[in-house]
C-alpha cells in the first residue's frame, strides 16, 4: 500500500510540474479587453442643432469642431426694452420728419406766393407811379393857372379895380392849388420809396397786409423748424446710442447663443449628434467621442501578487486573432473592493471575481487617420492575451509548496500513515486549488 501511494505521489508531482512549467516565470491572462475612455459633450442650453457631428466610426482630430448648436431665440428683458425704446424713438423721428417736410412745403408755397405778390406789386407800383406823376403834373398846371389868376387879381386890387373879398378868394384858391401839388409830390415820393424797398427784397406795404402776413407766417415756420430740428437731433442721437447698445448686446448674446465645442483629442465618433434642425434640451448628451490616445486594457490578478505589481512594468499584449504582439505598461492596480468609473469606458471588462486585483495596462495610441482603425473603433472591445513576468521563483515556490502539501496528504501528516482517503487529505491540507490563468 505504501508503494502505491509513493507511485501516485510521483505521478501527481510530475503532472503538476508539467502543468506549471509555462507559468513558472509568467502570469498569463486571456480575459483582458481593449478599452478607452469616452468623452461626452452635453448641451449647455436648449437649442437647435445647426451643424451635426460626423457619423459613427468617423475620425475627428484635436481642434476640430465637433458640432454646432444654436440657442433658441429668447431675448432678454433688457434687450427687449431697448428695442421697444428704439421703435418708439424711430416713430417719433418719423413723425418729426413728416412735420418738418410739411413745414418745408408750406414755406416753399409761401415763398412762391410772396415772390408772385412782390412781382405783381412791382408792376402795380410802376403803373401807380405813372398815375402819380400825371396827377402831380396836372396839379402843377392848375397851380400855374391859379397863380397867374391871383397875380392879375392882386394887380387889379392895387388899382382898386377888384374888391378885397375877391382878392381873398383868389388867395384861397392859390393856397389850395399849392396844397394839391404838395400832396401829389408826397404821394409820388411814397410810391418811389415802396418801389425801391421792393426792388431790394424788402416790403413796405402801406396799402395791404398780405405780404406782411406772409412774412409773419415765414417767421413762425422758421421758429417751428428750429424746434423740430432740435428735437430731431436729440432723438437721432439717442437712437444712435441705442443702436450701438443693442448691437453690442446682440453680439454678446450671439456669442452666448452659439455652442461650437472643439475636440480635445484625436478620436473616433462613438455616438453621433442628432441631425441638423433637431431640438436638444439642457444637459442632453449631444455626441460621444472615443479617446483613442488613452487606450488601455484591464485584467485580473490574484491578490497575493499585489506587492509584486510595479507601475511602469512592461507586459506583452497580443490581440486575439492577431499574429503579432506589442508592449504595454502597467499603469495602476485596483483592489478588489474598488469601484472604477465604468461610465467613462467604452467596453466592459471580463472581470467577475471581486477578490482579485484589477490591473490597468496602458497600450500605444492608435492611428486614427487609418480608415481601417477608425472603422474598428481603435480595436476597443477586442479580447487580448496579456503575458506578465513575475519575480523569479515566486510562482514556482508557490506550486512547490502545494506539491509538498499534496505529498504530505498522501503519506500522512508528520510522515505518519493515515486512514483518510487521498482526496480528504488533499482537501484538508490545501483546499481547492486556484488556477493562475484567467479565462
Amino acid at each position: 500500500m505504501r508503494l502505491v501511494r509513493m507511485s501516485a505521489a510521483a505521478v501527481l508531482v510530475a503532472s503538476v510540474a508539467t502543468a506549471v512549467a509555462p507559468h513558472a516565470t509568467n502570469y498569463i491572462s486571456t480575459s483582458a479587453v481593449v478599452n478607452a475612455p469616452l468623452v461626452s459633450v452635453y448641451s449647455p442650453f436648449e437649442g437647435i442643432v445647426e451643424t451635426p457631428s460626423l457619423g459613427p466610426a468617423r475620425t475627428i482630430h484635436a481642434g476640430d469642431y465637433a458640432f454646432e448648436l444654436r440657442k433658441a431665440r429668447n431675448e432678454s428683458a433688457g434687450l427687449r426694452a431697448l428695442k421697444s425704446e428704439m421703435t418708439s424713438l424711430s416713430g417719433e423721428i418719423s413723425s418729426l420728419k413728416m412735420q418738418r417736410e410739411r413745414l418745408d412745403a408750406l414755406r416753399e408755397t409761401l415763398l412762391e406766393r410772396r415772390k408772385h405778390q412782390i412781382a405783381v406789386r412791382g408792376q402795380w407800383y410802376e403803373t401807380r407811379l405813372l398815375e402819380a406823376q400825371a396827377e402831380l403834373s396836372g396839379a402843377e398846371g392848375a397851380l400855374h393857372r391859379i397863380q397867374a389868376a391871383y397875380d392879375r387879381a392882386a394887380l387889379l386890387a392895387a388899382k382898386d379895380r377888384l374888391s378885397e373879398s375877391e382878392l381873398i378868394e383868389a388867395q384861397g384858391e392859390l393856397a389850395e392849388a399849392r396844397a394839391v401839388v404838395s400832396g401829389r409830390e408826397a404821394t409820388l415820393k411814397r410810391l418811389e420809396l415802396e418801389r425801391d424797398f421792393l426792388a431790394e427784397g424788402d416790403v413796405l406795404d402801406t396799402s395791404t397786409n398780405d405780404i406782411e402776413a406772409i412774412e409773419y407766417r415765414l417767421d413762425e415756420i422758421a421758429v417751428r423748424t428750429a424746434e423740430l430740428d432740435a428735437q430731431l437731433m436729440t432723438r437721432q442721437t439717442r437712437r444712435e446710442a441705442l443702436y450701438r447698445e443693442i448691437s453690442g448686446m446682440e453680439i454678446e448674446q450671439t456669442k452666448n447663443d452659439a455652442f461650437r465645442p472643439k475636440s480635445a483629442t484625436d478620436g473616433i465618433v462613438w455616438e453621433s449628434s442628432p441631425p441638423a434642425g433637431a431640438n436638444v434640451t439642457t444637459g442632453e448628451q449631444v455626441v460621444q467621442i472615443l479617446d483613442c490616445t488613452r487606450r488601455f486594457l484591464e485584467f485580473e490578478l490574484p491578490e497575493r501578487h499585489f506587492e509584486r505589481i510595479t507601475p511602469g512594468t512592461e507586459v506583452s499584449v497580443r490581440l486575439k486573432g492577431a499574429e503579432s504582439s506589442f508592449t504595454g505598461q502597467i499603469f495602476a492596480a485596483y483592489g478588489g473592493g474598488s469601484r472604477p468609473n465604468r461610465n467613462m469606458q467604452a467596453a466592459q471588462p471580463r472581470i467577475t471575481t471581486p477578490n482579485g486585483l484589477r490591473v490597468i495596462v496602458t497600450i500605444p495610441m492608435a492611428d486614427v487617420s487609418d480608415q481601417t482603425v477608425a472603422r474598428a473603433f481603435c480595436d476597443v472591445g477586442r479580447s487580448a492575451e496579456v503575458r506578465m513576468k513575475l519575480p523569479s521563483g515566486s510562482i514556482a515556490k508557490e506550486w512547490m509548496g502545494r506539491a509538498q502539501d499534496m505529498a504530505r496528504a498522501l503519506f500522512g501528516r508528520g510522515g505518519q500513515q493515515t486512514d483518510s482517503t487521498p482526496e480528504e487529505e488533499i482537501a484538508a491540507n490545501i483546499g481547492p486549488a486556484r488556477q493562475p490563468e484567467i479565462n
